[in-house]
């Protein structure tokens, strides 16, 4: 029988994820790849190694719960797939999860892409490491003239079964029956979830963030089709129009929720649906848009939609509703991983955010949003050791989160990713 390892992390102010007050000088144990006690005055089992987090912060692995691993080079994604292969754009995935995973975030919800499918069997078969838990939905699901269609391509290059383009990674559906098809299709690819486009969007050249995508019935096919398997389904959906057809077709996360009435907050509290804040992209995309050359269609319908968030999650949050943290972001120099810290600035800094509550939607909330809540996301007996240690303390500043250096530790499933001094 192997040997238990067990660490104890000693002395640091307990940020536990929760809500909760810190607590100073607190004590985790860790044995193997879960926590075993949490709080003040625990004593450290005999040969334990002991790491001392005096004078820093120790909190739960932050979760993006919404990311696009797709290993892009340049802001010009449109030309890039047509022109960029595919393989390069797979192995640059790879440092792009890997610095994320060193700027503290312990695991992505990654919601659309095949990148993150064979970043994620990699990892599981051993010729990879020093990447985040990754929770991926691979193909996602549009209707033709949706979000996810590429419409200044020919239909048969968009569609991943059909397409001359290795990039491709939507699956055009319309109808119950093709809707049922392509969820089978994406889970049969490794789906963890499926994600859907059930309004227009930003990035998509012809149609509007306020165009509604899929009826109920095709919703209700997607999501009653991946239960039989035991898998969620998100959506990209940027008005209250799609949120309700969302809700009411069992959809159990609202991504981006850019615009989102009371109503739609009261019928996601009574159904259980969790909203995921997306303010970076879309701040990134006004302020350096036009430097970096993103087109114009994006940049004129992203200014349509910053008050239209700031909105939404003021009135979520005062709510009380289930909110969790996201970025968008790609890995792109607009828009690059291991800078998805910012999100939580912009948290506080436009939506009335503190920096605990705004720590709890990059974590508690994070995990619930990657319906893992029981498994990590807190600082808590039982959950995984997604531990990382932060020099300073991010309820005065929640910028220290995006500054790498402060991050000096960080753990994941109870095995040191990162250390950096301690």
């Amino acid at each position: 029988m192997a040997e238990v390892e067990v660490k104890a992390i000693k002395g640091g102010r307990l940020i536990d994820g929760t809500g909760a007050e810190p607590i100073e000088k607190a004590t985790v144990i860790i044995e193997d790849s879960k926590i075993k006690a949490v709080g003040k005055d625990i004593e450290v089992p005999r040969g334990a190694k002991v790491i001392d987090a005096t004078g820093k912060t120790v909190m739960p692995g932050l979760i993006d719960s919404h990311v696009h691993i797709f290993g892009g080079k340049t802001n010009d994604f449109h030309l890039e797939r047509i022109i960029r292969p595919a393989e390069l754009a797979l192995i640059k995935a790879i440092y792009d999860a890997r610095d994320l995973l060193a700027a503290g975030f312990t695991m992505a919800k990654d919601c659309g892409g095949k990148n993150a499918v064979f970043l994620k069997k990699a990892v599981a078969e051993g010729p990879l490491s020093g990447l985040p838990r990754i929770v991926a939905a691979g193909y996602f699901l549009s209707q033709t003239f949706g979000h996810g269609d590429t419409h200044y391509f020919p239909p048969e290059y968009v569609d991943a079964r059909t397409s001359r383009h290795s990039t491709a990674d939507s699956l055009l559906c319309d109808g119950v029956d093709e809707c049922i098809k392509a969820t089978r299709y994406a889970l049969r690819f490794g789906a963890d979830f499926i994600k859907v486009m059930t309004t227009g969007g930003v990035v998509s050249e012809r149609d509007k963030p306020s165009d509604v995508q899929f009826n109920l019935d095709e919703v209700k096919a997607i999501v009653q089709t991946a239960a039989q398997v035991g898998k969620f389904v998100t959506t990209h959906c940027q008005n209250s129009r799609g949120s309700k057809i969302s809700i009411l077709g069992g959809i159990k996360t609202i991504e981006h929720a850019n615009e989102t009435s009371d109503e739609i907050i009261a019928m996601a509290e009574e159904h259980g649906t969790i909203f995921v804040s997306t303010l970076s992209p879309i701040r990134a995309t006004i302020d350096h848009g036009v430097e970096v050359g993103v087109q114009p269609w994006i940049l004129e319908k992203a200014k349509t939609q910053w008050e239209l968030q700031l909105d939404s999650y003021k009135r979520i949050h005062k709510s009380g509703a289930t909110l969790a943290s996201a970025t968008d972001y790609s890995g792109t120099p607009l828009m690059p991983l291991g800078k998805n810290a910012i999100e939580l600035e912009l948290l506080v800094k436009y939506c009335d955010f503190t920096p605990m509550g705004a720590i709890v939607a990059a974590t508690k909330n994070g995990a619930m949003a990657c319906f893992m809540g029981d498994k990590t996301g807190t600082i808590e007996s039982g959950k995984f050791a997604d531990i990382i240690i932060v020099d300073g303390n991010p309820l005065a500043d929640i910028k220290l989160l995006q500054d790498v250096k402060k991050i000096k530790m960080v753990m994941l499933e109870g095995k040191v990713e990162v250390n950096r001094g301690l």
